[in-house]
């Protein structure tokens, strides 16, 4: 005779212990809690995510800072060229993104037969010249825009050091009717002649590079920007 009653918990017929399963209520219910605590935790991870993007993305806009100093030293502090005809070439183009990365790495293998190579990221090979949140749009992958008034001033000594030198930005816009896009406020393209606009992409802000090197997020400066694109106010824009 078994030592067990017929309705008490005893060996199977295995000889193992049964035990006690979930109940469906309780089942649902751990899905219940679980799937809560990833709605609270979803949105501070997507967070945290951002923010290190960000934080990749203002490294690498020091980075272009630096790369400018050294630059800087051996050209009388000047800046590099925001578009030139490569020498000895027919039709090749480069730009202060070409110049930059050949200051930071001197490269010896790098291309001077193909236009804006560093600047679209040909091949993948330039990642430091792309920002992680960025968004490229045919076959542009330069995330980063020089703001052309400060720019244009042609030397680091000569740029007011609360103005802008480099900025996130999106890709050219090459449709003159982008410009009249509902989705891209005038304040986008403050002072960049229509051809690029300041895009507010890290978590309600852009990253900004100043004179004196350093990089800082802002959730204001565009607008200020779009107000008065060298932040004057003696002067009008126009």
């Amino acid at each position: 005779m078994s030592a067990y009653p017929p309705t008490a918990a005893g060996p199977t017929s295995t000889g193992k212990p049964c035990c006690e399963a979930f109940t469906l209520v309780e089942l649902l219910v751990v899905m219940a809690i679980i799937s809560l605590l990833i709605s609270i935790l979803t949105p501070s991870l997507s967070r945290a995510r951002q923010q290190a993007k960000s934080t990749v993305c203002l490294a690498r806009l020091n980075e272009f800072g630096k790369a400018l100093t050294a630059y800087g030293a051996d050209h009388n502090f000047g800046l590099p060229p925001m578009r030139f005809l490569v020498k000895d070439t027919s039709n090749v183009y480069h730009g202060w993104t070409e110049v930059l990365y050949e200051t930071l790495y001197q490269d010896d293998d790098f291309s001077h037969t193909e236009n804006f190579p560093v600047l679209h990221n040909r091949a993948g090979e330039y990642a430091l010249f792309v920002c992680k949140e960025g968004q490229p749009l045919a076959d542009h992958a330069g995330h980063y825009r020089v703001y052309e008034p400060s720019w244009s001033k042609g030397s680091l000594d000569a740029v007011k050091q609360k103005l802008p030198l480099i900025t996130d930005a999106n890709p050219l816009v090459t449709d003159p009717n982008d410009l009249l896009r509902s989705d891209i406020p005038k304040e986008h393209i403050a002072g960049l002649e229509g051809e690029a606009y300041i895009h507010e992409r890290h978590y309600g802000g852009a990253n900004y590079m100043f004179p004196d090197g350093h990089a800082e997020r802002s959730t204001s400066l565009k607008e200020r920007l779009a107000l008065d694109w060298d932040l004057d106010p003696d002067t009008t824009n126009q």
